[in-house]
């Protein structure tokens, strides 16, 4: 709701102050002065909204792409980790409980500590201490068998493959627009509209509205460069659910539910809701 009350207002800004700016221009410079320089104004607002326009575009596109990404890191992490939640079935105890202990230690601390942490950029000690947890008891563990040898080996490749993803999401919560990004936005945004000024038309109604169209175009993309330039810590910031379902998995196949082979349709919104205290 913060966000969308964000959004309007600036959209709702941009367009008022637009059509202010418009109208003070007209009043000072004159209409007859304006129309002299459509001709030349004209060509030369197409090049220079052309290239806002690209410059705008491929900074929203890098956004949500890296926004992608991420989700695609954080899921890629989870499944390793149930992944070998999963494989630790097989080994012998106390190594099994051992280390779907240590599982569900390290997604109790993603999802209550190092989430947190992560909008600050910086790295939990209960995180830190739960990876390295898990790698320890999996390299230390001695296989009593051949299966054992190579589900151990199995699982060693899913915690290396977690690991990475750890590190590329914890590098990820470091990013963000820059000061110097967000002024070249602001002042391409600024010459951009007020190059519009520098045409006349004679209809003042029919060019407020098409400068504050311009406006709002502008602003709305640049509204979604502060949605998705800040993956961790802005309003549309990304989630734990693959992890929350990482725990919704393990509680299940812990469960005597489990055991008796007794299945049944999940609702994925009410195990979030559950996750978040809410009734389903």
């Amino acid at each position: 709701m913060t966000s969308l009350i964000i959004g309007t207002f600036v959209v709702v800004a941009a367009a008022v102050l637009s059509g202010i700016g418009l109208l003070c221009v007209r009043r000072v410079v004159g209409l007859e002065v304006l129309k002299s320089y459509n001709e030349v104004a004209g060509n030369m607002f197409q090049v220079v909204g052309t290239l806002y326009a690209v410059l705008l575009g491929l900074i929203v596109v890098d956004a949500m792409s890296n926004m992608n990404d991420l989700r695609v890191i954080l899921e890629e992490e989870a499944n390793d980790v149930c992944d070998v939640f999963i494989i630790a079935r097989g080994f012998h105890e106390p190594e099994r409980t051992k280390i779907q202990t240590l599982c569900k230690q390290y997604v109790d601390a993603v999802i209550d500590h190092e989430w947190v942490a992560m909008r600050t950029a910086t790295v939990s000690k209960e995180g830190l201490a739960a990876v390295n947890n898990l790698w320890d008891a999996l390299v230390d563990m001695e296989p009593n068998d051949d299966d054992e040898k190579e589900l151990k080996s199995m699982a060693l490749d899913h915690v290396s493959e977690a690991g990475d993803n750890r590190r590329k999401r914890i590098l990820a919560s470091m990013m963000g627009v820059s000061t110097e990004l967000w002024t070249v936005l602001a002042v391409g945004g600024f010459l951009t509209i007020g190059f519009s000024y520098f045409l006349g038309l004679s209809s003042v109604r029919g060019q407020v509205l098409m400068t504050a169209i311009v406006a709002v175009s502008v602003s709305l993309n640049v509204y979604l460069v502060y949605l998705f330039g800040y993956p961790f810590s802005g309003p549309y910031a990304l989630r734990p659910i693959p992890f929350i379902a990482d725990r919704a998995i393990f509680n299940f196949r812990t469960s005597d539910a489990y055991e008796n082979g007794e299945f049944q349709d999940v609702k994925l919104h009410d195990v979030l809701r559950k996750h978040e205290g809410r009734a389903p």
